[in-house]
């Protein structure tokens, strides 16, 4: 019994040392604690927000009754993430249908869609009628053994140069696509709007349909629209439309609430309301049914082309088509938008994060306006796009926001007073792809070098605001600042 006190004081003295071996400010609490009095920010939320550019935080001088030495300093912003660029589209031309954005690896990157619109149409009979036109066009747009229907792959080293691979499914409604162990992992709807089936291909370039694996998830709600996402566990998480409370037809085909199914393998498992909602905007229930027509439907929908939903009041926004990236622990889920009241004209990008895939997803705002953009997230020579099907698309150097200088300080005397202050320094996140996965990247903190600063008694931080970024000037909102001791 003594041998077991005796190890539990110790594991309690080592766990008091080990936590006095780092000072955190994170939550709003300890921002107002730790601050000296420094104006110009606002600390709702457990966040530092700067009211403008030119603006110094800077904390108390903070003893630990012992000398220490400051090994490092980190910081964090806030996951939201802001800065945002529409530039020219950065896919081969003319290309159809929703893209998917795969950049399996530096250097490696995929595009798939369907083949662009020929030019031309060469008809088999120079006397064909009008009808039987209209007939050879169809057919020849969906025949599976056609080399240009379905969809195709592109391949480039550098987003610049693209080359044509030829089919990949042949399906018209592919919705998103992975990356495992040297297979292509690609989602596609049957009929459109529903029920995700995949294709297993270990070589989009030898021009070939990979293996059809069939319906991998049978949903209830007939939305579908899917991303897929592979986390470091290797599980597959799909999120989805759920069309149950709206009356999607009016909605550009999205929805307020999303769902998400999991699987090991990303074909076996996925079972629906097993998961918690990540997107839920549903507004109030009324208790009635209403009904919209979606002819796809047919195929799995004992025949019928209506659906129904359950009618909510007032009107809601509706989001879909989505797309997902985790960057460090956050993960960023992006889509459509179609607010609430507005046209399709009004449409947008949809933003969402989480640090906890079974929590909600947070909405942080819309990208852009005035298009359906169906979009595709990647991250590709140091930089970050979402792929639309557009001419236009959107690209960012990350959610860090780089217009952050910092420096920390050591009293040496103890008498309350910094006595020598590293150098300012810039500040900055740096991002690389996680091997082996083509939805994850990695980050290299924001770190502050304080190798040349003595030990001492006291410490204090320093942090200020150079500026306002990019065309929609963007301040950079602190999530965390981390003084870790030697």
């Amino acid at each position: 019994m003594k041998e077991q006190i005796a190890t539990i004081a110790l594991s309690l003295l080592l766990a008091g040392a080990s936590a006095a071996q780092t000072w955190t400010i994170d939550t709003e609490a300890d921002w107002k604690a730790a601050s000296s009095g420094a104006s110009g920010f606002d600390f709702k939320g457990g966040l530092a927000t700067p009211e403008g550019a030119g603006k110094t935080w800077s904390s108390d001088v903070k003893s630990f009754g012992a000398k220490k030495k400051i090994g490092r300093v980190v910081f964090e912003q806030s996951p939201v993430w802001n800065q945002w660029e529409q530039i020219d589209d950065i896919t081969p031309p003319g290309l159809r249908n929703a893209y998917v954005f795969l950049p399996v690896a530096p250097g490696d990157y995929y595009i798939l869609a369907e083949y662009p619109k020929p030019k031309k149409i060469e008809y088999p009979r120079a006397n064909m009628t009008g009808e039987e036109k209209k007939n050879y066009r169809k057919k020849s747009s969906t025949d599976p053994s056609s080399p240009n229907t379905g969809y195709q792959a592109w391949h480039s080293s550098d987003l610049k140069e693209w080359k044509h691979l030829g089919k990949v499914v042949n399906s018209r409604w592919v919705t998103t696509a992975e990356y495992a162990d040297g297979k292509f992992f690609i989602y596609y709807d049957e009929p459109n709007d529903q029920d995700p089936h995949l294709v297993i291909d270990d070589n989009l370039k030898d021009g070939m349909v990979g293996e059809e694996m069939g319906c991998v998830f049978q949903d209830p709600t007939h939305g579908s629209d899917s991303a897929v996402f592979r986390d470091e566990d290797g599980t597959f998480h799909l999120i989805f439309e759920d069309w149950s409370p709206l009356n999607a037809q009016k909605h550009a085909w999205d929805s307020p609430l999303a769902g998400r199914v999991s699987s090991p393998d990303g074909m076996n498992g996925f079972e629906f309301g097993e998961r918690p909602y990540p997107v839920d905007h549903r507004t109030h229930p009324t208790g009635k049914t209403g009904t919209f027509i979606h002819g796809a439907s047919k195929a799995v929908n004992n025949g019928s082309p209506e659906l129904s939903y359950e009618v909510h009041e007032p009107e809601q926004n509706a989001y879909g088509d989505y797309t997902m990236i985790k960057i460090g622990k956050h993960y960023h889920l992006f889509g459509d938008f179609h607010p609430a009241g507005e046209g399709k004209e009004a449409m947008r990008i949809a933003r969402f994060t989480t640090d906890d895939l079974n929590k909600e997803f947070t909405f942080s705002g819309g990208i852009g306006h005035g298009f359906h953009p169906d979009p595709s997230v990647g991250f590709a020579e140091g930089k970050f796009y979402l792929v639309m099907q557009k001419e236009s698309d959107f690209v960012s150097d990350g959610p860090w926001v780089d217009a952050i200088e910092a420096r920390a300080g050591v009293d040496q005397t103890g008498d309350g007073v910094i006595d020598t202050w590293t150098d300012w320094q810039a500040v900055k996140e740096r991002y690389s792809q996680k091997p082996g996965f083509a939805r994850i990247v990695d980050v290299a903190p924001a770190t502050l070098d304080t190798s040349a600063l003595p030990a001492g008694d006291a410490f204090a931080v320093e942090f200020k605001v150079t500026g306002a970024v990019g065309e929609q000037k963007v301040l950079p909102v602190m999530d965390r600042i981390e003084l870790i001791f030697e």
